[in-house]
C-alpha cells in the first residue's frame, strides 16, 4: 500500500490537496523536502510528501495527536492508533503477515 493510499485507509478522503492542509510543511536540508507531519518524519527518501497528493481525513486542519503513521506501519504488527480525530473511528492498521 502507498503512503498516501494508508492515510486515506485510516483517515479517508476529503476534497483539497495536501499543499493546502495543516499538516504538511517544508523542511530545508541541503535541499527542500516536503512531509505530512501525521505519516512521519524519517529524514529520508520514504516519508517525503506530494504537495499534489488528494488530503486525507485530516484536511484542512483536523488535530491529531497519536502516532506517526510511518512508526505504526513499522512496527510489524497490528497497532492502534492512540487517539483519533474527532468525529473518526478508531482503526487498526494489519500486516500482511499477521493476517
Amino acid at each position: 500500500m502507498k503512503k498516501i493510499e494508508l492515510m486515506h485507509h485510516l483517515f479517508g478522503t476529503k476534497t483539497g490537496f495536501c499543499k493546502d492542509c495543516e499538516h504538511f510543511y517544508r523542511k530545508q536540508y541541503g535541499g527542500i523536502y516536503r512531509k505530512c507531519e501525521v505519516y512521519g518524519d524519517s529524514s529520508g527518501e520514504g516519508t517525503d510528501w506530494k504537495a499534489t497528493y488528494i488530503a486525507c481525513g485530516l484536511y484542512p486542519d483536523v488535530p491529531y495527536n497519536g502516532r506517526k503513521v510511518v512508526e505504526l506501519a513499522k512496527r510489524g504488527k497490528t497497532k492502534e492508533l492512540e487517539s483519533s480525530p474527532e468525529g473518526q473511528l478508531k482503526m487498526e492498521i494489519l500486516n500482511e503477515k499477521s493476517k
